[in-house]
Parts: C-alpha cells; structure tokens; sequence
C-alpha cells in the first residue's frame, strides 16, 4: 500500500525546522546486539547513545528524521513507536523516517533472540523508555519549528572497503575487495535559519559502523561518536548521522579486534567523516548567493562582488511517499532436508552446552543456529512456502534534494543505481530505515554467494533466502516514488 502527500509543484512557501535530541543509552547490563558469537552484556558506556529528531515543514505537510544511535529496528515495534510518535505530534506516521546508524555495541531489543529472567525484563523495559523517548524528542522538534532554509553538497571520503572478498577456491568471505563496489560520496545537508546560523546538520555516509569488534563490552555509537564532537564543536548545532547502503561495506581499518588499535581506529575514521563534513557543509550557502561581479580600480584592478540575500520563501516542491512490498524469499526445502538440518543443529547446540569450557560465544552460535533450523520446521508445518516478508520503501523530496530509504540492509550496488538513475539534482540513498529485515543483495550476488546472501539468513531469522528479484524491486521502486513526488 502506497502513501503520497503534497506531491507536485506549486507557489513557493516558507520552510520551517525545529531540532532537539535525547539520550537513548540503555541500562548497563543489557544485552547487545551486534555480533552473535559476543560472549559480554554491556558493562559499561563508551559514549551516549542519542536520537535526533529534525522536523520540517512547508506550512502544509511535515515530516520528521530521525537519527538513532542503534543497531536498528525490526517491526513490529518500529512501527509502533512511528504511531507513537504520530499520536504525540498529529506528524503522518507514514511521514516518519527513523534511521539507524547500525552500531553494533548498542542494545538488543526483545524479540531478537528467546531471553528470560533478568535480561528479558531489561530489554522489554528498555523498549518502552524508547517508544516514549522517541515520541518526546519529535514532540520536542516539533515545538521549536521556526524559519529555516536548506542546502545540500557531496563530499566524499575514504572510509570503507567493500568487504565480498573472492578466494581461490570460490568461497566470498568477509575480508577486503577494494575492486568491489562502493560509494565514498558524503551527502550533506544543512539546515540554517534565516540569517544563515545552522540550525542542523545532516550528514549520511555507507559504511558499517563495527570499528568497535565483538570484544568491546561498552556501549557507544561506534566512530559517530567522534564526528558527531569534531563537527557539532564547529557548526554549534545538532549533527544527525544517516547510514546509506553499507551491506557490504566495512570500515577502512577492518572490525575491531580489540586492545587500544580499534579505539585509535575510532578516532581516526570519525575524524575523517567530521573533517568531511565540515569541509563540506562550508561551502553550502542557504542565506545568501553572490552578486553580479564589479572591476573597481585601486592600485590594480580588481574585481569584486556583493552577496545578495536568499529569498525567505523558498519551497517549491515538499511531499513524501512511501510504498510497502510484500515479496516472495526463495522455496524452502523438502521436509527430510529440513529435518536433517534441525536433527543436525541440534546434536551441535546439545554438544557444545555439555561441554563445560565452551565459550559462551560458541554457546550464543549454536543456540541461534537451532533457532534458525526450528524457524524453517515451522515455517514448512504452516503451510508458508514459499515464504514472504515485507519491506518498506519511503522517500521524500525538498525543492531538488531527494531521500530515498529501505528498512533493509542494501549492498552498494542498489544505492549507487538509485543515485545515478535519480530525476533530482542531489538524491541521498539510505538503508537501516524504519525497520531492518536483513541484507538485500544485488542479482549478481546470489550466484557468489557469500554472508550477505546465505549466512545472513540465520542470523536475521529469516526462514530461507531472498531471491535476486528484491534488488530491482528496491531499486526501480525507489525511482518510482522520487519520480512521483
């Protein structure tokens, strides 16, 4: 079912933007979400987790990002807390993007994985703090809407690696292909009130936020945390970092294998990202432009130029729209097979919890691997073959600045098309966005093979593969709403 608001062009209105944020850090002692063979909950904060919430409006529709530090949010409880945020501000909860900048030492949220006792009340209690949280910070934007202006620029920066690395014999591991595909583009947007100060900045890059490896037992943002101080000491206003397709994209520096490397590490690629940023948002002019250019004569001739105001009433075009697709995954297999794999799966899970000096991260791997065989089982027994899930795509345009968004994790490939193929001057491509299904690889990848399209199955859940047609479908799908709109 598709949505659509203010689509079209019509006379140009006055922008309006209200900005605020909260801290979203969990309790210490809570799970985190991230790496299944992690063997600690939390034991301690590294930096804040925050959401940031930037709500805009021409006078007729409104719409509001917002930026959370988090491994995402599956359904339904992003959905959830969208209606929340609706009921608290009348803001469309189809007109609600919440975006995840993926860290991987934040909070694990129930449903994840079967918790009891202790660890199940933490993540159910902290599920409801961030419902509301995240109600209160849009609530709060919303009440500081005033006029605003907006500008857009790309910068680009080293930052990642795609990581679908081939070895000899075939197999696609994780590791480095620096031939594979990657997008090094740092959108920007800035957000500035009328006499040109910024009222918020916004930045998106694609590359996984995993500097901090499975050994770090601290809550933090990953290298955000860092760019976000770099680039909120200089602009004096609010940074929201929105993660783009970075599938198949890991930090420069690899995933984090612990001791003081990977914090020098994090440092070093948030300064990379900020210095970008701010490199970047500099050269956007949102109040001002230059004049006709003047020769004067002093002691040489020299030519000069005054700067001309910016008219107040500057949108010409404001909408969102947004489309849910329901999508067939690949055939499951016959029953026998998928016996075999449950009796399999679970002779491994029972040997490893016998063994009274396994790790407790080959214990977490083994139970969510008998999980997954179980899923499929049961899957088959309801009749649901071939299986289906559904995706949301959303998108929204501002005068010539498009954003387009999957709740999925996208390889490369699928945002590098919709930006190349986009009728907008300047499109931004995210994924982690209201919601996060699993990995959505390009067609070409299926027939390698590879994390993304095999082994992310189990650990997402999800009861067989997805099948080379869900890329297109993002894809053209993504250009028909920014073309809509």
């Amino acid at each position: 079912m598709g949505t659509a608001s203010n689509l079209g062009m019509r006379a140009k209105r006055l922008l309006r933007a209200g900005v605020a944020r909260c801290v979203i850090t969990p309790p210490v002692g809570i799970r985190m979400l991230g790496y299944t063979v992690q063997e600690d909950c939390s034991k301690s904060v590294l930096d804040e987790l925050t959401a940031t919430a930037l709500v805009l409006t021409d006078g007729i529709g409104v719409m509001c990002i917002v930026a959370c530090d988090i491994l995402h949010i599956q359904n339904p409880h992003c959905d959830r807390i969208r209606e929340h945020i609706s009921r608290r501000t009348s803001i469309p909860a189809a007109n609600v993007l919440l975006n995840f900048c993926h860290t991987h030492v934040g909070p694990m949220l129930p449903g994840w994985q079967p918790e009891a006792g202790e660890q199940a009340g933490l993540q159910q209690n902290y599920l409801g703090f961030l419902t509301d949280a995240l109600a209160g910070v849009v609530a709060a934007a919303h009440d500081r809407l005033q006029p605003a202006r907006i500008g857009s620029a790309k910068g680009a920066a080293p930052l990642g690696v795609n990581r679908r690395e081939k070895l000899s014999d075939g197999r696609v591991i994780i590791g480095e292909n620096p031939d594979g595909a990657i997008d090094r583009t740092i959108d920007v947007v800035r957000v500035d009130d009328l006499a040109g100060k910024t009222i918020a900045c916004l930045a998106s890059a694609a590359v996984h936020t995993i500097v901090l490896g499975p050994k770090t037992a601290s809550l933090a943002p990953d290298f955000i945390g860092p760019a976000r101080q770099i680039i909120e000491t200089t602009t004096g206003a609010p940074f929201l970092f929105l993660q783009g397709a970075a599938g198949n994209i890991n930090p420069a520096c690899g995933i984090g294998a612990g001791g003081p490397e990977q914090y020098d590490d994090l440092v070093r690629l948030g300064a990379m990202l900020g210095g970008e940023v701010l490199k970047t948002w500099g050269q956007i002019r949102t109040h001002n432009r230059r004049g006709p250019r003047r020769v004067v004569q002093s002691v040489a001739t020299l030519s000069t130029w005054n700067y001309e105001p910016v008219p107040a009433e500057c949108i010409e075009h404001f909408g969102v729209s947004r489309k849910r697709l329901v999508l067939d995954m690949a055939p499951l297999p016959d029953r026998d097979t998928i016996e075999q794999k449950l009796d399999h799966f679970r002779r491994e899970r029972d040997a490893v919890f016998s063994d009274p000096d396994s790790p407790r991260g080959r214990r977490h791997v083994a139970d969510r691997m008998y999980q997954w065989a179980q899923l499929v089982a049961d899957t088959f027994d309801r009749g649901e073959n071939p299986p289906k899930i559904e995706i949301e795509v959303w998108a929204a345009r501002i005068n010539d600045l498009g954003i387009a968004t999957v709740s999925a994790e996208p390889l490369a490939e699928l945002g590098l098309e919709v930006k190349q193929r986009s009728p907008l001057g300047h499109t931004i491509f995210l994924g982690y966005s209201n919601g996060c299904i699993g990995y959505i690889p390009p067609p070409a990848a299926f027939a390698e093979g590879g994390m993304e399209v095999l082994e992310s199955t189990w650990n997402y859940h999800l009861p067989s593969q997805l099948t080379p047609k869900w890329g297109p479908a993002v894809v053209e799908t993504s250009l028909e709403l920014l073309r809509a709109l």
